[in-house]
């Protein structure tokens, strides 16, 4: 029922994408990985995919856009519904339910979160901050109807933002939920595809606290 997508160029990220895909308390589900760099390894990716079920490996040149990673992933989801992950963030056992539950109810088409939860490691500071298109980035989900009409645009960043204005503009009905089961990770490092600083992304947040545990105060059933 649910296609979980995700492009990666960091093969630090294994285990974190596998673990996100694993503890999503569905039963029907899948993922597809597409390692989007010349140098990764598909071999150790796709024998770690073996031990499970309904996991993909693919793999495109670095040449290749975010956002045309994207769309060949969702050419090989065989579900109605697309879950796009990223692979640094953190997606808790409950995320897809709660999402799927909008979906049902408010007979949406596509479904993410406008406000987010924002994990700062360097300073163990977590908070909530509202999203830059309304929806945030890595927590899109969409019908497979959706992507009939509208793709992912052939760009590295700002991909995202692009293609949920042009479901807004084809009339496509977008949702949110609470901000509760996604945490979006910002690690010391400055390998992230969105390139803002941490001082100016810590202006943007709200609700502030330190702690050590995160997933404590995100994870919520729905």
């Amino acid at each position: 029922m649910v296609s979980i997508v995700t492009c990666t160029n960091k093969p630090i990220q294994m285990e974190n994408i596998f673990k996100n895909y694993l503890q999503q308390d569905w039963e029907n589900k899948e993922l597809i990985i597409i390692l989007n760099r010349n140098d990764m390894e598909i071999s150790t990716w796709k024998k770690k995919a073996e031990q499970y079920s309904n996991v993909s490996v693919f793999q495109l040149p670095a040449k290749v856009t975010l956002g045309q990673c994207l769309n060949f992933a969702v050419s090989k989801a065989k579900y109605d519904i697309i879950a796009k992950f990223d692979d640094d963030d953190y997606y808790s056992p409950h995320y897809i339910a709660q999402a799927l539950q909008v979906f049902e109810e408010k007979q949406a088409d596509i479904v993410g979160k406008s406000h987010l939860f924002t994990y700062f490691q360097m300073y163990k500071l977590l908070c909530i901050r509202k999203a830059i298109n309304r929806i945030g980035g890595g927590t899109i989900m969409f019908r497979k109807r959706v992507f009939e009409k509208v793709q992912f645009p052939a760009k590295n960043t700002g991909e995202d933002g692009t293609f949920l204005k042009n479901a807004r503009l084809r009339g496509f009905k977008l949702c949110t939920t609470n901000p509760f089961n996604y945490v979006y990770i910002r690690k010391a490092s400055n390998h992230h595809t969105w390139k803002i600083s941490r001082r100016r992304l810590r202006r943007m947040c709200f609700n502030k606290r330190i702690t050590d545990n995160y997933i404590l105060h995100v994870s919520k059933a729905p």
